[in-house]
């Protein structure tokens, strides 16, 4: 291993968990991080030197990184004119476009120096770990992890990974590979773009962030395949990866394996959506028999969202009743003073529902039922739980017999020294 790339390895990783930990106001909010990067670019061309950077161009690459930063923000903008457009946040003050300029521009440069270089020292003996290495280096701090842990809705969680960590990892996975196939130009010729857009737009898209989360995942990793396959064997051998002389004419494993990739982001981007209402209904599974036997436990129910003016008596709604999702037929509808009013009952049940049900505690309307699919969930929740109680409870009886062993020890030694005969032999040897 490199010292030098070693260095640079600690450099940025540890400016990385200093800017994850550091909270500062004012101006050294702008000060510190644009110092710490501008150390980790100025350490990079130290190690590297300009004359080596210059040998990783290849010019290809970079204008399909600059396509795909185009492609990326007109995606961005056409959306805008579907849902609407907002003002910036940031500041467009002289002083305030200054700061920011030299935050970002010394945040890309800082880290695509020391990404490429990364890339080039590690990546030419074990190319793909160095990609999901590297990738996760540049990725996971920005997206702050620690702030993961610290949330408890689902809604929140889902809306943390389809917002920041999906398109984040996307991204930072595309400006790797970028990186090792062209050095630190192609990198920022991708990534510059789209954060100027981000940063210096006076009007963005005010995009919900399941449109955010779509956008941002599928355009890298689009992007990512379109550069796959177009790479040519001197690319890639000039990258420093070894390859046959005479490609086969079937595409490459790896090229394949990007498909796959494609229809995981894909899968991962719509299991987001569709698990938070974003696509207009929205799956839920049942976990008890009061809808028997029309609905089952482990069954999944699609509601979809309705306007409550259109529900009729027979329809089966889904509603929020003291914290918790309800999933019941209508067997009356009133109107009074307070509005309209809809009396629920299960299926299995005898007896009506105790409490009336208000038009904006409705979710929606049941449009399909899924047999026995929920079970699958259910199934691996149960053994989660189960392994969870299981390696909790063995740590705490081993931590209690471990703590009772150390204890009935130490006093047995304690006993055992300060017998009577012990005493008598210390005084012997004195």
């Amino acid at each position: 291993m490199s010292r030098k790339a070693l260095f640079i390895l600690i450099l940025a990783f540890s400016v990385y968990t200093f800017l994850s930990i550091y909270r500062a106001g004012g101006y050294l909010a702008y000060a510190v991080p644009s110092a710490s990067w501008v150390l980790v670019a100025l350490a990079t061309i130290c190690v590297c030197g300009f004359s080596n950077m210059r040998s990783w161009l290849n010019k290809r690459v970079v204008v399909m990184a600059a396509l795909i930063a185009i492609l990326q923000i007109f995606i961005l903008i056409d959306s805008g004119f579907v849902t609407g457009f907002g003002k910036s946040p940031y500041s467009f003050t002289p002083k305030g476009l200054t700061f920011n300029l030299i935050y970002v521009l010394s945040a890309l440069v800082g880290m695509e120096l020391s990404r490429a270089y990364l890339m080039k020292n590690y990546g030419k003996k074990k190319p793909l770990l160095t990609l999901v290495l590297v990738t996760l280096l540049y990725s996971f701090p920005i997206t702050s992890i620690v702030g993961l842990l610290t949330i408890n809705s689902p809604l929140a969680i889902s809306e943390f990974l389809g917002k920041e960590l999906l398109p984040t990892v996307t991204e930072s996975l595309l400006a790797s590979y970028l990186a090792f196939l062209s050095g630190p130009l192609a990198s920022l010729t991708y990534r510059g773009p789209i954060q100027a857009f981000k940063w210096f737009s006076p009007i963005l898209p005010d995009l919900p962030w399941g449109y955010e989360s779509l956008i941002g995942v599928m355009t890298p990793t689009i992007g990512f395949i379109a550069i796959n396959i177009t790479t040519t064997q001197t690319d890639l051998r000039k990258a420093g990866i070894p390859t046959q002389k005479k490609p086969a004419p079937r595409l490459r494993k790896s090229q394949s394996s990007m498909k796959g990739w494609l229809a995981i982001s894909v899968f991962l981007v719509l299991a987001v959506w569709t698990s938070t209402g974003l696509l207009g209904f929205y799956p839920t599974i049942i976990a008890s028999g009061s809808m028997r036997p029309t609905m089952d436990v482990g069954d999944i129910a699609i509601v979809t969202s309705t306007d409550p003016s259109k529900i009729q008596v027979g329809d089966i709604i889904q509603y929020w009743q003291k914290e918790e999702m309800v999933l019941h037929r209508v067997i009356e509808i009133h109107q009074t003073d307070l509005g309209t009013l809809f009396r629920t009952q299960g299926d299995a049940n005898d007896a009506p529902d105790p409490d009336p049900v208000f038009p904006n505690q409705i979710r929606g309307k049941l449009i399909l039922t899924i047999p026995k699919i929920g079970w699958i969930s259910i199934y691996i929740k149960t053994a989660i739980a189960e392994a969870i109680s299981f390696f909790t409870n063995n740590i705490i009886l081993g931590y209690a017999t471990l703590t009772t062993i150390i204890a009935a020890s130490t006093g047995m030694f304690y006993t055992r020294y300060n017998s009577p005969t012990n005493k008598l032999r210390r005084r012997m040897h004195r």
